[in-house]
């Protein structure tokens, strides 16, 4: 990882860390306490989730076509790619996911999978939510996560 460039959207800035060929992680920049020192020009990958970003905000792009490095244990890999299966403008309970990656005991184990997941919106977290509707949480914050919701269709509130 040796490119770290910033893209502005609705929901703030976000960090985008890559080198030339892979996305390693997208994180939500608070601009009050923003020490980080973006590349001079972005990295092919970062070119690309900056434009693919722009789309999805704009509800031009539905789904990301990126190439994205996990290093993570094979456990989340598995939660994280179930995730990734979730459609636009669809949801799915934590149990639904722990269901889908082998294991319907494992809802923990799936939330922890999935707070920990380093490339939000790309890997859709913020359509997970618990069985009974709720939203539950989510890293970059509520508020965040009701946002990308409405963004596709699905109205939540806090």
């Amino acid at each position: 990882m040796n490119n770290i460039w910033l893209v502005d959207t609705p929901i703030g800035q976000l960090g985008i860390y890559s080198d030339d060929f892979h996305l390693f992680m997208i994180k939500f920049i608070d601009s009050a306490n923003n020490n980080i020192t973006p590349s001079s020009n972005p990295s092919k990958i970062a070119n690309s989730v900056s434009v693919q970003m722009h789309e999805y905000f704009n509800r031009t792009r539905r789904t990301f076509n990126l190439s994205l490095y996990l290093d993570l244990p094979p456990f989340y890999k598995k939660v994280l790619s179930e995730v990734s299966k979730i459609k636009h403008g669809q949801t799915a309970s934590y149990m639904d996911i722990a269901i889908k990656s082998g294991n319907k005991k494992a809802v923990r184990a799936v939330g922890a999978a999935i707070a920990n997941n380093p490339i939000p919106i790309i890997i859709p977290c913020h359509r997970i939510i618990f069985s009974n509707g709720k939203i539950g949480g989510y890293g970059g914050g509520l508020e965040k996560k009701v946002f990308l919701l409405n963004q596709e269709g699905i109205n939540k509130t806090l």
